[in-house]
């Protein structure tokens, strides 16, 4: 099994660290990259400011989007890839809003910018803890995403990641 990467988009330290402790008992090898704030989220992804020297690929195969953080909130981030993804020919990653905000204002905009699933964040440890797994195995393992053209044969057969 291919090691997924998961891209956790949270400004809360103990939200962070109860979502790595879950997803490490998931049993998907994954690697699990983490920023603070949606501009540092915007840098990894295209690879600018403090991410410069990364490579464009791989590109995350989950993203896990807080809405509620400094700099730019999880929807003016979704903006911004919704803006993006119409330039661009790759498959974006599934992106899971994963917030305390229950919102209605907040769930529409967010699946109307593009997220592919909306769940607030359980209170208790056991709940979270769950819900983690569940994203996890559902995305990574259970979802069939779609296949990643390969540019240098934009016309050709398409290949799975």
């Amino acid at each position: 099994m291919n090691k997924k990467l998961i891209l956790l988009v949270e400004d809360d330290p103990r939200d962070c660290e109860l979502t790595c402790m879950a997803l490490g008992k998931t049993g998907i090898d994954c690697q699990i990259d983490t920023v603070h704030d949606g501009a540092e989220l915007v840098d990894y992804l295209f690879c600018t400011g403090s991410y410069q020297q990364r490579q464009r690929r791989p590109q995350p195969h989950l993203i896990l989007l807080d809405l509620k953080m400094p700099k730019l909130d999880g929807l003016q981030v979704l903006r911004m890839l919704r803006r993006a993804r119409s330039n661009d020919q790759d498959v974006p990653p599934p992106i899971v809003v994963l917030t305390s905000s229950d919102e209605t204002d907040d769930i529409v905009q967010a699946y109307a910018l593009g997220a592919n699933s909306y769940i607030r964040k359980p209170i208790d440890y056991a709940s979270f803890h769950t819900t983690i797994q569940q994203i996890a195995k559902y995305w990574l393992s259970v979802n069939e995403p779609p296949v990643q053209r390969d540019h240098a044969q934009a016309g050709g057969p398409q290949k799975k990641p």
